[in-house]
């Protein structure tokens, strides 16, 4: 398994039809693009905290006895609705700057935070604090902080996604939609390596993961050592680095031995929204779909893109999300 969450090149379908409601399927043609992916840009060494828009602000909340970080936007119109994103593992709030404009101009306030112990966010040191229950409580404690009082459009990706749909199931009257972004409602299954990657982390610390992520792309793995990475995988890197090793301990424990939640979800009657890229390789893609299915959720399935659909493909993703969460 790859560790880091960033942005891959993908080859994929065309277009999506969205003229069925629970899900979404292909279509011929090819979309006009409006937006730069992330994948671009960081093939001309843009970096994702770099593409932080301008009417963005950083900023911090006290939640839980900890800092979080989080970047905020507000439509410039009329306020269609609040979403909160909750990154994944080994990630950031940067990574949904690249949509964040977007989602902004089609008339939401978003709001994108980094978990307890992720870069720009402080966290306790001992894994058991990183208990589902306590990181779906943050989450709660966030919408708090930004006075938000209405029922929130709530996305989880990768990881993100186990701590949202803790979240859903047990403060339900806060949200009014659930997206399940590239990511699963069980673990990940026994052939991703994380049991080797824990054990990795627990005796090298978080630089384990990087060797493992760099041999498994075929890359050097002692770049760093020698100070030749190129400035986005030095971005990578230090993402990594300044990781709370207690917060990579408990995500890789709660990525292998997450139990099924679906029929915990489907009783919640919170709307859903499962999608992933055509190329995700994180929970396999039928294995997702067939949680749409279960749980009665809508699927979208983002042509042109990987794990991380919204850095791949943006603007198809955007359209996937405006359209569910409208």
């Amino acid at each position: 398994m790859n560790f880091i969450e960033k942005s891959r090149t993908c080859i994929g379908h065309d277009v999506i039809n969205f003229t069925s409601r629970r899900f979404a399927i292909y279509a011929g043609g090819m979309n006009a693009t409006s937006q730069e992916s992330a994948a671009d840009q960081e093939r001309r060494g843009v970096t994702l905290d770099e593409m932080l828009p301008a009417s963005a602000r950083l900023g911090t909340l006290d939640v839980g006895g900890w800092t979080l970080g989080i970047a905020t936007i507000t439509p410039d119109g009329a306020n269609r609705g609040n979403a909160l994103l909750v990154p994944g593992f080994t990630s950031s709030r940067s990574t949904f700057f690249c949509v964040m404009q977007q989602l902004a101009d089609a008339g939401y306030h978003v709001a994108a935070i980094s978990q307890r112990g992720q870069p720009a966010s402080t966290g306790p040191s001992d894994p058991a604090h990183y208990d589902l229950r306590t990181l779906g409580l943050d989450l709660v404690g966030v919408i708090d902080g930004l006075g938000w009082s209405e029922p929130v459009h709530l996305l989880g990706h990768s990881f993100g996604g186990l701590v949202a749909t803790e979240a859903a199931i047990a403060h339900t009257e806060r949200w009014t939609s659930l997206t399940l972004w590239n990511s699963g409602l069980q673990n990940m299954g026994a052939d991703k390596g994380l049991a080797e990657g824990l054990a990795g982390l627990r005796e090298h610390g978080p630089r384990a993961l990087w060797v493992n992520d760099r041999l498994a792309s075929g890359l050097d793995p002692d770049a760093d050592v020698r100070g030749e990475l190129n400035r986005v995988e030095q971005f990578y890197f230090d993402r990594m680095m300044t990781t709370n090793p207690a917060q990579l301990d408990a995500g890789l424990e709660h990525l292998a031995t997450q139990v099924d939640r679906v029929d915990e979800l489907r009783e919640t009657g919170v709307r859903a929204l499962v999608s992933h890229g055509d190329a995700d390789d994180a929970w396999p893609t039928e294995q997702q779909r067939d949680d749409a299915e279960r749980l009665g959720a809508d699927y979208v399935v983002v042509p042109r893109a990987g794990h991380s659909a919204h850095q791949d493909n943006p603007d198809d993703s955007v359209a996937a999300l405006t359209h569910f969460w409208g």
